[in-house]
């Protein structure tokens, strides 16, 4: 069971996804402690804890306040060294995938199958995240993840993924799919494919998404989807169907 301070910190976390604080904006832990009908010391917790992943900033006679996003450029960057340190761990500890590990990972795919569906942008980033922690966790990458953390908290701060949630999950389904057949060449491309393709749009959180055509050869990202129409076990449908 989450602790006040871990719930305090996750609230706090999906607000700053979503948007809901104006960049450079401070935060104070009297308001905020007041907003959520605790004590100022799970507040004071969460801004550490936001602090050390990317999302606060510390700055002097100010406080605690929203950081900026990483400009595009910055974005491209941050986003090689992401891959990066995907790359090595899962090349590292491909061969100790087990069958538990890969039940595990797929149970992150279901959640960002759901949170596909459901169309939440905060809740697409959180599962999308989750979903790539688990295979660093599985291929022995503890030591980092931390690192690895803040370079993703950076780019939530304006997470925006391809024209549909449906692209998204599938590239993740070509993910979970390589790691299943063992094929190590096949789920290493996959993941720098789903890191460094660009996205089409930024929060593109409507209700229709999952619904939409895949994009044309000229738009971002189709030609390494490898193909304009997932297949038909790619395709997002309802768990409760």
């Amino acid at each position: 069971m989450a602790s006040i301070r871990e719930e305090i910190t996750s609230k706090i976390r999906d607000e700053l996804v979503a948007g809901n604080f104006e960049v450079g904006h401070p935060l104070r832990e009297t308001e905020m402690a007041k907003r959520f009908g605790v004590s100022r010391g799970p507040i004071r917790d969460a801004f550490l804890q936001l602090s050390k992943d990317g999302f606060l900033a510390y700055q002097s006679n100010r406080g605690v306040t929203v950081r900026h996003p990483p400009a595009a450029e910055d974005r491209g960057f941050i986003a090689s060294i992401r891959s990066q340190i995907e790359l090595y761990i899962v090349g590292k500890g491909f061969e100790t995938l087990t069958p538990i590990s890969l039940g595990r990972i797929e149970i992150t795919l279901e959640e960002l199958q759901e949170a596909c569906i459901s169309a939440d942008v905060v809740e697409v980033a959180k599962a999308d995240m989750a979903f790539h922690q688990a295979i660093l966790q599985e291929c022995g990458g503890e030591d980092h993840i931390q690192v690895w953390r803040q370079l993703c908290s950076r780019t939530l701060l304006t997470y925006s993924r391809l024209d549909s949630y449906q692209e998204a999950y599938c590239e993740h389904v070509d993910i979970f799919e390589a790691l299943r057949a063992r094929d190590r060449a096949k789920a290493l491309a996959a993941i720098e494919n789903n890191i460094t393709s660009p996205p089409s749009r930024p929060h593109s959180a409507r209700a229709d998404q999952t619904t939409e055509d895949p994009p044309t050869s000229d738009q971002p990202g189709a030609d390494q989807l490898g193909a304009n129409q997932p297949s038909a076990d790619q395709q997002i449908e309802d768990p409760q169907n």
